[in-house]
């Protein structure tokens, strides 16, 4: 008889975790971080989140800049009075520009010859300001010793002669440093809407300290100020007035000017273009071109009137005066703006802005925006 095998198969009942069970499987099975990587993390984000915010200040502000309440209002176009010649010609006619350069004899040769065969010979009339004459420069010589101490009494008896001798010569007085270099040409079109019977006054402005007010400014001396026929005139009448102007010959010269002149009446011009980009740079322009170069507590960003940036499109399109270029980066400045050509560029569309009217000058002179956070 066969054998039956009977297998009886038992069958287990799946019980499921509750919520306690769940929360200690959570946590026995979930990495955690340490707190050194905690902070780690932490630190990566917050970074990451400077560097994006500090990047989007700067394409905001630069990209908007036609629409900052500060923004310059932008003259409209005006007539070209004459086609038969360039508009450079045509400004050079009618923007009278005398150039005076701050030297020493120890610089003529090594500087201030490589002003003159450069951008110097651009100017309508171009002097070198010195204590010793030199036959390969038009010197006039002042009775100050050449010491950086007395530089300030160096550009008063210098504005004083050129007032005195040659106040026919010209629309616009210059002064620049034998480090200097000036796009002439950029420089005229700057003024050409504003009159020379202004009082008036431009370069890179930088804040006034002390008891001028808030919204006082001097320009740098290093990369040059300009002032019009008629602000030479106030300042050459009434610089030895002892309450308005420093008597003695020290103190740092651009500071002094600015001082006196602003004592004077004569109005600081905002020399910025309508994006708010600076045409004059007391510095190389690699220093606000490249955002790197300085940091944000570099007295630069500091001590300028009006607000600083840092990158590739914060200087003007049409530059007026850097300072600390060398001798021989002159030559190089005038081969990449009058030699070099590039197949393919844009043509250019010139024109001339329309001229300012005396009432109308405050509207184009704006208050400092670059305020302490």
């Amino acid at each position: 008889m066969a054998e039956h095998h009977i297998i009886v198969e038992h069958r287990h009942h799946q019980s499921y975790p509750n919520e306690s069970d769940l929360a200690l499987l959570r946590s026995q099975h979930t990495p955690r971080l340490s707190r050194r990587q905690l902070i780690l993390v932490l630190t990566i984000g917050g970074i990451c989140l400077i560097s994006l915010y500090a990047y989007w200040d700067i394409m905001m502000i630069t990209a908007g800049a036609t629409a900052n309440s500060f923004a310059a209002p932008i003259p409209a176009v005006g007539q070209r009075k004459n086609v038969n010649e360039t508009l450079a010609q045509q400004l050079e006619r009618e923007v009278r520009v005398l150039c005076w350069v701050l030297t020493t004899p120890k610089y003529h040769k090594s500087r201030a010859i490589h002003i003159q065969r450069t951008w110097g010979k651009r100017c309508n009339k171009i002097y070198f300001m010195t204590s010793a004459p030199d036959d390969e420069l038009e010197t006039v010589i002042l009775t100050k010793p050449d010491k950086y101490e007395v530089l300030w009494g160096k550009t008063k008896e210098a504005f004083t002669y050129l007032y005195e001798n040659k106040f026919d010569e010209a629309d616009w007085f210059m002064k620049a440093d034998d480090d200097t270099y000036v796009f002439v040409e950029n420089l005229r079109h700057m003024l050409y809407p504003y009159s020379p019977d202004m009082a008036l006054h431009f370069g890179f402005n930088y804040k006034l300290i002390g008891n001028p007010p808030k919204n006082g400014s001097y320009m740098s001396g290093g990369s040059g100020y300009i002032l019009s026929r008629e602000a030479l005139r106030i300042f050459a009448n009434g610089v030895n007035d002892s309450s308005k102007c420093r008597q003695e010959d020290n103190q740092a010269e651009d500071l002094e000017m600015g001082i006196c002149l602003y004592n004077l009446g004569v109005p600081a011009g905002d020399s910025r273009d309508a994006s708010l980009r600076f045409r004059f740079l007391p510095m190389a322009p690699f220093s606000l071109l490249l955002s790197h170069y300085y940091g944000m507590d570099f007295w630069f960003f500091k001590y300028s009137y009006y607000n600083p940036r840092a990158c590739m499109n914060c200087l003007s399109d049409y530059p007026v005066a850097f300072h600390y270029i060398s001798s021989s980066e002159l030559y190089v400045y005038d081969y990449f703006n009058y030699q070099l050509q590039l197949y393919g560029r844009t043509e250019l569309t010139e024109y001339l802005p329309q001229k300012i009217l005396p009432e109308e000058l405050q509207s184009f002179i704006r208050p400092s925006d670059n305020v302490p956070q």
